[in-house]
């Protein structure tokens, strides 16, 4: 049996560690006990949660290089064991500094070993269909907070907050210790050679391979950059905030809110899988036109209404930022070629931690200020408006590239 008859084997396997790696996204369930367990105030605990967003998006530009050395079982496993020790230290946490440390830093450089291995791994397994391939890894990384936002709820009913990290790092550490040794490195030739009709995808094989070197001096890059932060903004906003904002906003327990934080992992994941499908079929910029537009208008309906309409607008949202994520590795691919994908894919991904600083920083901010949200809705409305303008720039620049080639 040939690597690319065992391919899906390898993708179940990669979506496995992805989904425990997923932990941040019940982040928001966590930040109002902690605020209530050590008195820390909004901006100050939600600064963990930005954090450990910015240091996994960072560390990858630095340690991407080592995976190839090292190959992708032993990078992982790496990323593993510092993932399952800070979340077991968080336990301990008896200050904020140490929270930052621990939770922050710590398990944000596990994070950061591991998913944008894991999305580079699962685009390179399948060339010819890398929007999939990307989606269904995507969704299960942003399906996390579908399982551990409500176990996490329900034990801290009996249980501190703190000793729920070590329950979630024996959880983790049984599942993706052994199911480590389940992946494979991709063969250097596979999607050329005989293998090339099947497992090549014709965009990305008419694009020159793109060192992160020469990446940085595109102005393509840039654009990419600057559109996918600003894609990403409204859905680490709310993936920061969900639950504070039920709570005040429509006067949810913190149960219900949590529910609600598990339904908002559904659509995300389903929009990752779906924008992922579909963008391999309408073409990456025209979906991420359609995603700027509902994300839009959904941040103007927040800050003008509530009940339903906001619960819809919030369910819209979260599926627009899992269809931004299922976005990163297939634009880059895209654009700058399969060769050096894990590398280049780490340099485009600062674009999440970027986000990250700003969507959840920009919420908390807003709430101490004026007592509410509506002002960070709708700045990032008017980011939509600035990020739509820049896609329509990408677009023109593809076409024009595409003539050029022809």
């Amino acid at each position: 049996m040939d690597f690319e008859q065992k391919r899906w084997r390898y993708m179940v396997t990669a979506m496995v560690l992805a989904l425990c790696s997923g932990i941040g996204y019940a982040w928001s369930v966590f930040q109002k006990p902690l605020m209530e367990n050590f008195d820390w105030t909004l901006k100050t605990i939600s600064l963990t949660f930005t954090l450990q967003i910015m240091i996994s998006t960072i560390a990858p530009v630095f340690l991407s290089r080592f995976q190839k050395k090292l190959g992708v079982k032993n990078y992982l496993r790496i990323g593993i064991a510092i993932y399952i020790l800070g979340l077991l230290a968080t336990m301990f946490t008896n200050s904020i500094g140490y929270l930052y440390i621990v939770y922050g830093i710590v398990v944000g450089i596990g994070i950061a070993m591991l998913y944008p291995t894991l999305i580079a791994y699962a685009t390179s397994l399948f060339p010819d269909k890398t929007g999939m391939a990307s989606g269904l890894l995507a969704s299960s990384y942003g399906s996390g907070a579908i399982l551990w936002a409500p176990l996490a709820t329900f034990f801290m009913e009996k249980h501190s907050v703190l000793s729920v990290y070590g329950l979630l790092a024996a959880i983790f550490a049984v599942v993706m210790i052994p199911t480590s040794f389940l992946i494979k490195n991709v063969p250097a030739d596979f999607g050329s050679g005989p293998n090339k009709g099947k497992a090549a995808n014709h965009n990305i094989s008419s694009v020159k391979d793109y060192s992160w070197q020469e990446m940085l001096r595109t102005g393509t890059y840039y654009l990419l950059l600057l559109a996918l932060t600003l894609g990403a903004t409204a859905g680490l906003m709310i993936a920061g905030h969900a639950s504070g904002m039920l709570q005040e906003i429509l006067s949810y327990t913190p149960e219900q809110a949590a529910v609600l934080v598990g339904l908002f992992s559904v659509f995300n994941a389903l929009g990752r899988l779906l924008f992922g499908f579909l963008s391999d079929r309408m073409g990456r910029y025209n979906v991420m036109l359609l995603l700027f537009t509902v994300i839009g208008g959904s941040m103007i309906l927040l800050s003008k209404t509530n009940g339903s309409v906001f619960i819809v607008a919030l369910l819209a949202i979260s599926s627009c930022y899992g269809g931004f994520t299922s976005m990163f590795s297939p634009v880059c691919a895209d654009n700058f070629g399969m060769k050096n994908l894990a590398v280049n894919y780490a340099f485009l991904y600062i674009a999440y931690g970027l986000a990250g600083l700003v969507g959840p920083q920009l919420a908390a901010r807003t709430r101490t200020a004026s007592g509410g949200y509506d002002m960070a809705f709708l700045a990032v409305a008017g980011m939509s408006v600035v990020g739509f303008a820049l896609i329509l720039v990408l677009k023109m620049k593809s076409k024009a590239a595409s003539h050029k080639r022809l």
